[in-house]
């Protein structure tokens, strides 16, 4: 069954306030993803140095052979991440994740014949350095550590897995009060995998690239941001490298509370 979405909704995996925009990896089983998130960015303390993040996003996807994005259900993430900027330009943030992603194969029917979604749980932390100048690119660097079950709770064929992530990402503004803005951003991505069937760490290694470019649109009151963009990942896969595009669009709403 095709999956019909229509919803006003979601995206994101920032950095800080009215952040990063970009989706989710879905791996090399697509050529096409729509990725929507609603995300409420909220200050905790009267200083402005504690904030929180917590969003939930969906995700649509085409599968190996065409482009339709609204082919099928993709994933679904549950987001809160909290920072603190302990000085003007450098911030950490902990976080917490639960992400719901349907499983396919190559080929027709698709998916899943068994396992046919997978359940992760993610803790990680980010520290960033950003400039005065937002079109300095800023420098974040990421731990997570994941885990991942199957329906029924049971683990995955790859149980855990740590990975790194290291991001540069410069905000241009494109008109003089500021509230046009493009978001650009490059990331690296190295992990390690444990396998239930060798019951053995993979090699630490380079695993993906992913190139996004968002614009974003704030609201005079500062109350929103809009954004609409696009993300490539580059896969490096066994048959070797795969390209896979993505679409995003996300609402994030600011100290509305």
């Amino acid at each position: 069954m095709k999956l019909r979405i229509i919803l006003p909704v979601v995206l994101l995996n920032l950095v800080y306030s009215f952040g990063q925009l970009t989706p989710p990896g879905l791996g090399s089983n697509s050529n096409m993803n729509l990725w929507f998130a609603l995300g409420l960015d909220q200050q905790l303390d009267s200083a402005g140095k504690f904030s929180s993040m917590t969003y939930v996003g969906i995700a649509a996807q085409s599968n190996v052979d065409n482009a339709n994005v609204f082919e099928r259900f993709g994933i679904l993430v549950l987001n809160e991440e909290v920072k603190f900027k302990f000085r003007p330009t450098w911030s950490v943030s902990l976080a917490a994740s639960y992400r719901h992603q349907n499983e396919y194969e190559k080929s027709p029917p698709y998916l899943a014949a068994e396992d046919k979604f997978k359940q992760e749980f993610r803790l990680y932390s980010r520290i960033t350095k950003s400039w005065k100048k937002k079109w300095i690119p800023s420098i974040a660097f990421r731990q997570e550590y994941r885990k991942f079950y199957n329906p029924e709770f049971r683990d995955w064929k790859v149980s855990s897995a740590f990975r790194s992530r290291l991001k540069f990402q410069s905000e241009i503004a494109l008109t003089r009060n500021k509230r046009l803005s493009v978001i650009a951003g490059c990331e690296f991505l190295f992990s390690t995998e444990f396998e239930e069937k060798t019951q053995k760490w993979e090699h630490f290694e380079y695993g993906e690239t992913r190139l996004s470019a968002v614009l974003t649109y704030k609201s005079p009151n500062g109350k929103w941001m809009y954004g609409i963009g696009y993300m490539n990942d580059l896969l490096h896969v066994d048959a070797g490298k795969k390209s896979v595009n993505y679409l995003t669009v996300s609402l994030i709403l600011n100290n509305i509370l």
